[in-house]
C-alpha cells in the first residue's frame, strides 16, 4: 500500500467517523444528548485520545531512527568508498584495474539507492555481485613489499565493512510500525473525532475545523510513513555523500 493511499484512508476514517457522529445524534433521543451524557464520553475518549497521543509518539520515534540510521549507513558507505580509493590509489598502477570496478560499483550503487526518474535502477543482486568483483581483483593483486601488502590488507578489511554496511541498508527497507498497530491506532482517532462529531452543533464552521483537523492528523500519519520508507517519497535520504563519492573516486 503506497503512503498516498494510506493517508486518504486515514482521512477518509477519521473524518467518516466525525460524519457517523453527526448523523448518530440527528437520531438519538434528547436524553442521549445530555451533559451528563456529554461529560461520561468526554472522559471516556479522553483515554483514547492519550493512547493515540502515545501510540503517535513512539511511531515519530521508530520512523526517525529508521531515517537517521538510514542516513548514517548511507554516509558510511561514502565514506568508505573513498577510504578504498585512496589506499588503491597509494597501492600503485596495478591497483587501476580495482579503481575502475570500484568506481562502476559505486555508480550502480547510488543509481540503486537513489533512482533517477525516467532509468530503471540495477538491481540488488546486480549490485552484490559488482562488489564482489571490487573484493576479488583486490584479492588478485601480488604485493611486492610489505607496504603493498598493507594496502592490499586494508582495502580487504575495508571492502568487507561496505559489505556489511550495504547488507545493513537492505535491512533498513522495511516497516517499523506493524500493520495491525496502524489500524487499531486509525480506528481510536475515528472514535474520538466520532465523539466531537456526536455533540458538535452541525454548522459550517464547525464542520469546516472538524475537516481541517482530521487532514492535519492523517497527514501526520502519511508523513510518519514517508519518514518510514526513506528511499522513496517526499522525505528521502540526501543522496549527496554518495554522489560526491562517486565524483571523488571518478578523478
Amino acid at each position: 500500500m503506497s503512503h498516498t493511499t494510506l493517508g486518504l484512508i486515514s482521512f477518509g476514517a477519521i473524518f467518516g467517523g466525525v460524519i457517523i457522529g453527526m448523523l448518530v445524534a440527528r437520531c438519538l433521543p434528547g436524553q442521549h444528548l445530555s451533559p451528563e451524557t456529554q461529560s461520561a464520553v468526554t472522559v471516556s475518549v479522553a483515554v483514547i485520545g492519550t493512547l493515540a497521543a502515545l501510540v503517535l509518539g513512539l511511531m515519530i520515534s521508530a520512523a526517525n531512527r529508521s531515517f537517521s540510521a538510514r542516513s548514517d549507513q548511507v554516509r558510511e558507505l561514502s565514506v568508505q568508498l573513498i577510504r578504498i580509493d585512496r589506499n588503491l590509489r597509494r597501492y600503485g598502477p596495478e591497483a587501476d584495474d580495482a579503481r575502475l570496478a570500484l568506481h562502476a560499483w559505486a555508480k550502480a550503487k547510488t543509481q540503486q539507492l537513489f533512482p533517477e526518474k525516467g532509468r530503471i535502477p540495477p538491481s540488488a543482486g546486480g549490485t552484490i555481485i559488482m562488489l564482489e568483483t571490487v573484493q576479488d581483483e583486490i584479492l588478485d593483486l601480488e604485493p611486492k613489499d610489505a607496504r603493498q601488502e598493507h594496502l592490499r590488507s586494508l582495502c580487504l578489511t575495508l571492502t568487507s565493512t561496505v559489505i556489511q554496511a550495504r547488507w545493513a541498508l537492505e535491512t533498513l527497507t522495511g516497516q517499523s510500525t506493524p500493520a495491525p498497530f496502524l489500524v487499531l491506532l486509525i480506528f481510536w482517532l475515528s472514535m474520538v473525532f466520532a465523539s466531537f462529531g456526536l455533540f458538535a452543533p452541525p454548522n459550517p464552521t464547525t464542520i469546516v475545523m472538524l475537516l481541517l483537523c482530521a487532514v492535519a492528523v492523517s497527514g501526520g500519519i502519511y508523513f510518519i510513513e514517508e519518514l518510514d520508507h526513506p528511499a522513496s517519497g517526499l522525505i528521502q535520504v540526501s543522496p549527496d555523500a554518495m554522489r560526491r563519492a562517486v565524483s571523488e573516486i571518478a578523478n
